[in-house]
């Protein structure tokens, strides 16, 4: 397995990670997630968007379980 691997497939450099991540301790409005790389993001955003597809698909049946005319007043 490590012959296989190459520099191109780690597209993020250390260095400007730990830059990033620095900034983020001491910053005075910290972020909750810090998605460091490129690869990182897609992966991430390919995941969001094949849960946002199954949440959406549930929304009838997740509605369906109130009672009648109950949603419009739901506390967020």
């Amino acid at each position: 397995m490590m012959a296989t691997l190459t520099p191109e497939m780690f597209p993020g450099d250390p260095a400007r990670a730990a830059k990033v991540m620095y900034e983020a301790a001491t910053s005075e409005r910290p972020r909750h997630w810090i998605v460091l790389g490129s690869d990182t993001h897609r992966r991430i955003d390919a995941k969001l968007g094949r849960l946002r597809a199954e949440f959406d698909a549930g929304k009838q049946v997740a509605f369906s379980t109130d009672f009648p005319g109950s949603a419009e007043n739901a506390v967020l």
